[in-house]
C-alpha cells in the first residue's frame, strides 16, 4: 500500500497535535486513587509501628527544648491529617482538632488518635472530587506554595506524614531503640 505524501503530513500534523495536547492537559491525578489509598494503608501500620516502638514513659521525650516531644509530633501527624482532610471534604472528622489546642500526647491517646486519623483519611479519599482537588486555599504558613490547590494538599499531607515519622524514627535512635524497618 502506498501512502501519498499528502496523508503523510497529514498523518504527522495529528501525531504532532495529539502529543502536544497531551503535554499541555493537566494530569487530574498523580496517583490512582486505589493506588493511592493503600500507600495511606501502608502509612498508617509504619505509623503505628513507630508509635508502638517507643515506650510509653518517653512519649515526652525530646532530644532539644526548641523539638516537639515525640507524643506531640505523633498527635500532630493526626491532627493535621483531620484538619487538612477535613478542610479539603467537608466531611465530619472523628474528633475535633484545635491546633493552638492540641490534645494530650500519652501513648494511649496518641495510638487512638493516630488509628482514627489515617482511617478518617482512608475513608474520605475516594471522596474527593474534582473540584476537590482544584479548588485553592490560601495557607501562609506553608513556604513555597501558599495557595495550593486539594490536590497539591492531599500530596503535601503524605509527605508532611513521612516527615514526622521520621523525626520519630530519630527520637528512638537517641533512646537507644531501633526503629521498625521501612516498608512501602
Amino acid at each position: 500500500m502506498i501512502i501519498s505524501r499528502r496523508s503523510c503530513v497529514l498523518l504527522a500534523f495529528l501525531i504532532l497535535a495529539a502529543a502536544a495536547g497531551a503535554q499541555t492537559a493537566q494530569v487530574n491525578s498523580v496517583l490512582d486513587m486505589a493506588d493511592f489509598v493503600h500507600d495511606w494503608q501502608i502509612s498508617k501500620q509504619f505509623t503505628l509501628d513507630v508509635a508502638n516502638a517507643m515506650p510509653a514513659e518517653f512519649y515526652s521525650f525530646k532530644p532539644n527544648p526548641e523539638e516537639m516531644t515525640f507524643g506531640e509530633q505523633m498527635i500532630h501527624i493526626a491532627g493535621s491529617n483531620v484538619f487538612r482532610f477535613n478542610q479539603i471534604t467537608g466531611i465530619k472528622p472523628p474528633f475535633p482538632f484545635d491546633p493552638a489546642k492540641p490534645p494530650a500526647s500519652d501513648k494511649q491517646s496518641v495510638l487512638k488518635l493516630l488509628d482514627q486519623s489515617f482511617d478518617y483519611v482512608i475513608e474520605v479519599l475516594p471522596k474527593i472530587t474534582p473540584e476537590q482537588l482544584q479548588r485553592t486555599w490560601h495557607i501562609p504558613s506553608w513556604k513555597g506554595r501558599n495557595d495550593p490547590d486539594g490536590r497539591a494538599m492531599i500530596m503535601n499531607m503524605f509527605v508532611h506524614t513521612a516527615h514526622h515519622r521520621a523525626q520519630c524514627d530519630v527520637y528512638l535512635r537517641a533512646k537507644g531503640i531501633k526503629p521498625p524497618d521501612y516498608r512501602f
